[in-house]
C-alpha cells in the first residue's frame, strides 16, 4: 500500500483530534521543508542524497526472445531527509539510449550509478525532487531490444511509470522486490534528441501517472526524421541507428538492425503502416501530460517541423502546453540556463508538486529574437499571424515557365547567393525591398506545378532573408555622387561611391530548407515513377519557423533540382516550373504589398549569415548524444 497519506505527520492530526480543544493551538501540522511559498527551495543536503538501482519488469515483453520478462534498469536519486521524515516525492524521469558511453558516471559493486552528470539531479533532487535516469530497452543495462522508436522502447520506458505507481513490479540488484513506496505517483520526463523523443512517445500512450514532458529538441515521427517528403536523408540510416545505440546483448537484437532498414524502405522512401507507431502525432488524443516544448530553430538535425506539427497537434486538443523557442541548433535549454531553468523550475513545480503558482496563467511562448534577446508571447504561432498566399508569378513578374536543372550531388547552400544573377541550376523568387518588417511564425507551405524531363527527381526549396544595405539611405548634405550612412560614429559612419552600392557586401540567411520526392506528388504511401508530357502538382509544408525580415531587406524562396534517393543512382534533371500555378505560403504576423512585388533591380548577396548544416550522419548522431548530456 501506499504511503502517501498516513505519515508521522499524519499521525500528529488524528492525536490532535483526539486532544482537548485547549491543546489544539499547539500542535503543528508538519510542513515540507523544501516548499515556500509557491516554489520549492533547496532545503536538502545533496551529499546525503539515497542513490539506488531498480530493474522493472516489463509485463507481457519479451523483446530479445530470450524467454525472460525485460528488464528496464533505472538510476535512482532521491533526498535522503525526505525519505528519513516519510514525506513521498514526485520523480523527474530522463530516458536515455546513451548511457553506455557516458564519462560523467561510474558504478559501484551493486552496479548502482554513483556519479550523475546532468544538472537535473543536483538542482532538483534538493528541493524535494527524486531524479531517475532510465537505460532504455536493448540499450545499456537493460535488457529487451530496441526498436528505433516503436513498441518494445515505448512500452519498456513506460513500464518504469507504471512501476513508479503500483502497477508493475521492480527487483533491488539482491534480487529483492523494489517498491516506489517514497513516490507520490507523479512523474514528468525530460530530455534531449532521443531522450525527449521517448518522451513524447511515452505521452502519446496516455499513461496515468505521467503529468508532464518536456521534449526538447525531440522527434515526433521517426518518418519526417529520417525522411523529407519521401526524400531519404542518408541511405540505410534507421539500420545505422539501430546499431548505435543497441547493446546487441542478444541474437534477435543484432537481427533486428537488419530487419528494422529493410522495413523502413529506404529504397522507395515511402511511408508505410510500420511508420505508424514511431509516429506519436497519430497519437495526439491520448495525451493527457502537460507539454513544454523546447527547440532550437536553427536545429538541423531534429529539424523544426518535428516541434511544429507536433504542437499544431496538440493545440487542436487542447493539450495544456508552454513552447521554449532559441536561436541556437541541436542544444539542450540550459544552454541557456539564464532564462530556461527559471521557465522550467515553476513548471515542474505546479505539475508535479501540486503548487498553484499561476505557471498556466503566464505567456504561453518564450521566443529568442535575433538580436539574442529573450520575449515572452500571449500565444504560439504569434498572435495574429494568418496563412497569407503569394503566387511565384508575382514575385517573378512573369507566368513564363522557368526551367532549373541539377546534377547527381546535393546543391550547396551557396546556390542562393547573388539571387538576381542568371543560373540554370536554381529557380529564385524574391521579393521587392521590404517597406516594413514581416514576421513568419508558424509552419508555411510550398505548392508547385512542374515536369520534369527524367523519371525521378527531388526538389529543394530555401526560404531565404537577403539582407540589403538599408544605412545608405541617409542621405544629408553630400554630393550627389556619393551615398553616406551614420550620425558621425567612428565605428559606423561612412560613404560609398553611387557605383558601389551594387557591390556592397550584405549576409544573406537561409532561414528554412525542406526537402521533397516530386514522385510522391500524389502520397507518401507511394513513389510513381514521373512522365517528361505532364504537369505535376505537388505541396509540401516548410519547416516550421519563427523569423523576423527586417524592413529593407528582401524575402526569397529558392528551388533546386535534388536527387530524389541516396540509395539509387541520379544522373540529374531538369524541372520547368509553371509559377502562375505555383505558390509560397507564409504565416505572417502582417503583410506588405512589396511581398507581392518582383524585385527588378539587381540584388547584391556574398556571403552566408551561417555555415552549411553538418550531412555526416556519424556527426549528426555524436550531435545527439552530446545534446543529450
Amino acid at each position: 500500500m501506499r504511503r502517501t497519506r498516513f505519515r508521522a505527520g499524519t499521525a500528529l492530526v488524528l492525536a490532535a483530534l483526539v486532544a482537548p480543544a485547549a491543546s489544539l493551538t499547539a500542535v503543528a501540522v508538519p510542513s515540507k521543508p523544501f516548499v515556500q511559498g509557491t516554489a520549492t527551495v533547496a532545503a536538502y543536503d545533496y551529499d546525503n542524497a539515497i542513490r539506488e538501482k531498480v530493474q522493472v519488469d516489463v509485463p507481457r515483453l519479451d523483446g530479445d526472445a530470450n524467454g525472460i520478462t525485460d528488464q528496464i534498469t533505472v538510476d535512482i536519486i532521491r533526498p535522503g531527509e525526505a525519505a528519513q521524515a516519510g514525506i513521498d516525492v514526485p520523480v523527474i524521469i530522463q530516458a536515455s539510449p546513451y548511457y553506455a558511453g557516458d564519462p560523467t558516471t561510474y558504478f559501484d559493486a551493486t552496479g548502482t550509478r554513483q556519479v550523475f552528470g546532468s544538472w537535473l539531479d543536483n538542482y532538483f533532487v534538493p528541493r524535494g525532487y527524486a531524479v531517475a535516469f532510465v537505460d532504455m530497452p536493448g540499450t545499456f543495462r537493460s535488457t529487451g531490444c530496441s526498436d528505433v522508436g516503436a513498441d518494445l522502447e515505448v512500452l519498456g520506458t513506460k513500464a518504469v511509470i507504471d512501476w513508479l505507481n503500483n502497477r508493475t513490479t521492480g527487483h533491488k540488484p539482491d534480487g529483492s522486490a523494489a517498491k516506489a513506496d517514497w513516490s507520490t505517483g507523479k512523474a514528468g520526463m525530460i530530455g534531449v534528441s532521443w531522450n525527449g523523443t521517448i518522451a513524447n512517445s511515452v505521452a502519446s500512450t496516455g499513461v496515468r501517472g505521467l503529468e508532464t514532458i518536456v521534449p526538447i529538441a525531440a522527434i515526433s515521427s521517426w518518418y519526417d526524421y529520417t525522411r523529407g517528403f519521401g526524400v531519404p536523408f542518408y541511405d540505410e540510416y534507421m539500420g545505422f541507428l539501430h546499431d548505435y545505440v543497441s547493446n546487441d546483448a542478444s541474437p534477435r537484437c543484432e537481427e533486428m538492425t537488419n530487419e528494422i532498414e529493410q522495413d523502413s524502405d529506404t529504397r522507395t522512401g515511402s511511408y508505410s503502416k510500420w511508420w505508424d507507431p514511431r509516429n506519436y502525432r497519430l497519437d495526439a488524443s491520448k495525451v493527457h501530460s502537460s507539454v513544454y516544448v523546447v527547440h532550437g530553430l536553427g536545429d538541423e538535425n531534429v529539424k523544426t517541423r518535428q516541434f511544429g506539427e507536433w504542437w499544431d497537434e496538440l493545440a487542436k486538443r487542447n493539450v495544456p502546453r508552454k513552447i521554449f523557442l532559441h536561436q541556437g541548433v541541436h542544444l539542450d535549454g540550459f544552454s541557456f540556463r539564464d532564462e530556461w531553468v527559471d521557465k522550467l523550475h515553476p513548471w515542474f513545480d505546479y505539475w508535479l508538486q501540486g503548487l498553484k503558482n499561476g505557471v498556466m496563467d503566464t505567456p504561453q511562448a518564450t521566443v529568442q529574437r535575433e538580436d539574442g534577446s529573450f520575449v515572452d508571447e500571449a500565444k504560439w504561432p504569434a498572435a495574429g499571424a494568418k496563412q497569407t498566399t503569394v503566387k511565384l508569378s508575382k514575385l517573378t513578374g512573369t507566368s513564363t515557365p522557368v526551367s532549373f536543372t541539377g546534377t547527381d550531388k546535393e546543391s550547396a547552400d551557396t546556390v542562393v547567393l547573388d539571387p538576381t544573377t542568371p543560373r540554370t541550376d536554381r529557380a529564385v523568387f524574391l521579393s521587392d525591398e521590404l517597406e516594413k518588417a514581416v514576421r513568419v511564425s508558424g509552419t508555411g507551405k510550398v505548392s508547385v506545378r512542374v515536369k520534369v524531363n527524367k523519371v525521378a527527381a527531388g526538389i529543394k526549396a530555401r526560404l531565404v532573408d537577403y539582407g540589403t544595405a538599408n544605412r545608405y539611405v541617409n542621405v544629408t548634405n553630400v554630393p550627389d555622387t556619393r551615398v553616406c550612412w551614420g550620425d558621425g560614429n567612428a565605428l559606423d559612419t561612412g560613404c560609398y561611391a553611387k557605383t558601389q552600392i551594387n557591390t556592397a557586401v550584405s549576409d544573406t540567411s537561409v532561414v528554412v530548407r525542406t526537402l521533397a520526392d516530386v514522385g510522391h506528388y500524389k502520397s507518401p504511401y507511394v513513389k510513381e515513377s514521373l512522365r517528361s508530357d505532364r504537369w505535376y502538382d505537388l505541396s509540401f509544408e516548410l519547416n516550421a519557423d519563427d523569423v523576423v525580415f527586417t524592413a529593407g531587406h528582401r524575402l526569397g524562396l529558392v528551388l533546386t533540382v535534388e536527387p530524389d534517393n541516396p540509395s539509387v543512382p541520379f544522373t540529374g534533371a531538369t524541372i520547368t516550373l509553371d509559377p502562375a500555378r505555383s505558390a509560397l505560403t507564409l504565416p505572417l504576423t502582417t503583410y506588405t504589398s512589396s511581398l507581392q512585388t518582383a524585385e527588378q533591380a539587381r540584388v547584391p548577396s556574398t556571403r552566408l549569415a551561417q555555415p552549411e548544416p553538418e550531412k555526416d550522419p556519424v556527426k549528426l548522431m555524436r550531435q545527439m548524444v552530446e545534446a543529450s548530456r
